[in-house]
């Protein structure tokens, strides 16, 4: 795909040397491609980072553009069009709330508004956690083409992925209103919760993306731990029913943390500190593994493609 210099009018000033220009130092890249050092990170190297992610942000309009172009050709010529997303939730939330329910002989008026909120959530993480790993080689005909900031399809996934939570999370109030509950003023912590997670999958997405880049083995070692995360996180069971020393599966699960702040509160309760507490640290230890690296290796990343 042809990009055009009139729709990307500021990727020449990301400092970026040409692909015909860089040509010359492939070579000196591959003799140290057969692994990831994280040696001392130049000034020169963490200005360059800098500038990628203030300059990413900035290019809204790029971003916007691909994430909500993803959505609007995914379901292209369809009959329901962008609304799959949503029937496909209500179909899911509906058949597992009503099996669950009896499995766990849980009340349908409370269980089904707990899988709602769960899934809807869930959905958001998981989506996130799962495409970051193909986000630069997905985008290759467009960092073969223009020296675009590495962070403009980051935050293509993020916008992907709210998309697809904002469709989702229509099911919640309609299946809420259909059990007989009212919403409740906790609701107003949704946007907090929702903000850590974003903050979260920017850091993921950024981790991920360079370290599947490189190693291409990765993305398949992901998924197969989003379905483990997804069977020891109270996605579709209680957390009450983990009591005792099995306590701490809940306890100390990141995954969990970041269902619950923004599940409890649209379920009508307030999470305790200790769950934001584990996000915010989560946030902080993601941010310190993926800065580093994207500072010393973003220069790399087109290489690797």
């Amino acid at each position: 795909m042809t990009i055009s210099r009139r729709l990307f009018p500021n990727s020449s000033a990301m400092g970026e040397p040409s692909i015909a220009a860089s040509a010359a130092t492939v070579s000196n890249l591959a003799t140290s491609e057969g692994s990831i050092v994280l040696t001392s990170l130049s000034a020169d190297d963490r200005r360059r980072a800098f500038r990628d992610i203030t300059s990413g942000i900035r290019q809204w309009r790029i971003w916007w553009l691909l994430g909500t172009g993803d959505i609007r050709s995914r379901y292209a010529r369809s009959r329901l069009g962008q609304l799959w997303i949503t029937v496909s939730m209500a179909i899911f939330v509906i058949a597992i709330g009503l099996v669950y329910s009896m499995l766990f002989n849980q009340p349908i008026q409370q269980f089904l508004p707990y899988i709602a909120a769960n899934m809807v959530v869930w959905a958001l993480i998981a989506g996130i956690i799962g495409e970051s790993g193909t986000i630069f080689t997905q985008s290759e005909s467009f960092l073969r083409q223009e020296p675009l900031p590495r962070t403009v399809f980051v935050m293509r996934i993020l916008v992907r992925n709210t998309m697809s939570f904002a469709h989702n999370i229509i099911l919640v109030p309609i299946c809420f209103l259909a059990m007989g509950h009212w919403p409740s003023w906790t609701w107003l912590l949704v946007p907090l919760g929702l903000g850590l997670i974003l903050i979260a999958g920017f850091f993921t997405a950024l981790l991920l993306g360079l370290l599947c880049t490189r190693f291409r083995d990765l993305p398949q070692i992901i998924q197969s731990i989003i379905q483990i995360a997804f069977l020891i996180t109270p996605v579709m069971w209680p957390a009450e029913s983990l009591r005792g020393k099995a306590a701490w599966v809940v306890n100390y699960n990141p995954f969990a943390a970041f269902l619950h702040i923004v599940a409890e509160p649209l379920r009508g309760i307030v999470p305790s500190a200790w769950t934001y507490s584990l996000a915010v640290a989560a946030i902080l230890l993601l941010a310190a593994a993926s800065l580093p690296l994207f500072t010393r290796f973003r220069a790399r990343i087109v290489y690797w493609l």
